[in-house]
């Protein structure tokens, strides 16, 4: 498995029904600010913009935590705690030269090394063609991450409010 990849949770085989998953949105399970500020941030976003003018900020979901339900328990099986975040956040912090020392320092700061990350909650699909096939897609050459490479279809859900950055 990549290194840069981890499981977050296994759901059940064949998957869940959508009454048994539940999202929780709340200001709690937001990125927490830099310390000193977000300057960095903006200093990333502006200098991919400089490189890559047709970049845009898009509103993300941010996936702080999921958590599974032991079969049989009442309620939703699938729990998932989201906040809100950005693409350019996700630009300026995970994607940034930064991350690592950021992971390190949400460890010492918050006791949770995503703590400075945006991670916005990505979906993807293992799509099976009737005839045996999977389908992947490249991705376009005009995108920051993994431009031109081959990848599952998917994308990043935008929320329809517009959270203040």
């Amino acid at each position: 498995m990549d290194p840069e990849v981890s499981l977050l949770l296994q759901c059940p085989p064949g998957g869940l029904p959508e009454d048994q998953v539940r999202a929780e949105l709340s200001p709690a399970y937001d990125r927490r600010p830099l310390p000193g500020g977000d300057g960095a941030i903006a200093a990333a976003w502006e200098s991919r913009l400089r490189a890559q003018p047709w970049l845009f900020d898009a509103p993300k979901f941010r996936l702080h935590s999921a958590s599974l339900a032991p079969a049989g328990s009442q309620g939703p099986q699938l729990l998932l705690h989201l906040g809100l975040t950005s693409y350019r956040d996700f630009l300026g912090t995970n994607w940034a030269s930064s991350a690592a020392r950021l992971r390190q320092q949400g460890a010492a700061d918050w006791g949770n090394k995503q703590a400075y990350l945006a991670d916005p909650l990505g979906v993807g699909a293992a799509l099976a063609t009737a005839d045996d096939f999977l389908v992947f897609l490249r991705r376009s050459g005009r995108v920051a991450e993994a431009p031109g490479l081959v990848d599952v279809p998917g994308g990043h859900p935008e929320p329809q409010v517009q959270p203040d950055f």
